[in-house]
């Protein structure tokens, strides 16, 4: 009888021995597979060359477009879309018009010589314009002496049958052509003769630099008054320059 109980007494232990050494296997097993490097879904098969992300390429610098000549009724419309009825293009010059990127921005930009409306005045000279009158006789050169003469500003004001020189900034690719370029400088003393238009690129690469303003843009040359020159834009306003030598 006694040793009945002793032979039930170690198969239970062996079989609890078993037991113990199943489990520990398996937790080995678990810790392993988790110490184990994971191969994700989207990895690629044993023996694929693993393709590289390629930067994105930069998008090339845009250039300013190169417009064809405005047609007269294009000069209509830019000059309607800005001033309406308070100012109209003047068709009695010849050329009437020069364009290039006058402010230096990229964009290209309209001068057009223009005149008042019909019973328009008011209107042309309000203080609360969309455009800016100047008169081109009355501004200094940055930097020249009598730039820092401190003289309090007189009012400008357009005359009935006037001719007025309107510089229309252009907005963005389109230039002048775009429906939201609206800027613009009304100018006083502004119309010559011989008006023309010099990309700054070429005066800047010319090899007389001494007779040259500080350009930031396109220069418009004509004659004023018989005098031979140059309208730029200073950053602020547009200037009058003529070399002495000329």
């Amino acid at each position: 009888m006694l040793r009945e109980r002793r032979l039930v007494l170690a198969g239970a232990l062996v079989t609890l021995a078993s037991a113990l050494a199943s489990c520990s296997a398996t937790n080995d097993a678990s810790k392993n597979a988790e110490m184990a490097p994971r191969v994700e879904a989207n990895q690629n098969a044993v023996g694929q060359p693993i393709q590289m992300l390629q930067p994105t390429p930069t998008p090339a610098e845009t250039k300013p477009l190169t417009s064809s000549p405005p047609r007269p009724e294009e000069l209509n419309e830019a000059v309607t879309r800005v001033f309406q009825k308070a100012a109209i293009t003047d068709t009695t010059r010849n050329p009437n018009f020069v364009i290039g990127d006058f402010n230096g921005d990229g964009s290209e930009d309209l001068a057009v010589v223009t005149k008042p409306g019909e019973n328009s005045l008011v209107a042309i000279n309000s203080v609360f314009a969309n455009w800016t009158l100047d008169d081109l006789s009355k501004i200094s050169i940055p930097g020249s002496r009598p730039a820092t003469q401190m003289n309090p500003p007189v009012p400008v004001r357009a005359e009935k049958a006037e001719t007025l020189l309107a510089i229309i900034h252009g907005v963005g690719p389109k230039g002048w052509r775009n429906p939201e370029a609206k800027q613009t400088f009304l100018l006083k003393n502004g119309v010559g003769s011989d008006m023309t238009s010099e990309p700054a690129r070429t005066l800047l690469n010319s090899k007389d630099k001494r007779a040259l303003p500080p350009l930031q843009g396109d220069a418009i040359r004509e004659k004023l008054h018989g005098k031979p020159g140059m309208l730029f834009w200073t950053g602020a306003k547009y200037a009058w320059y003529s070399p002495p030598s000329e």
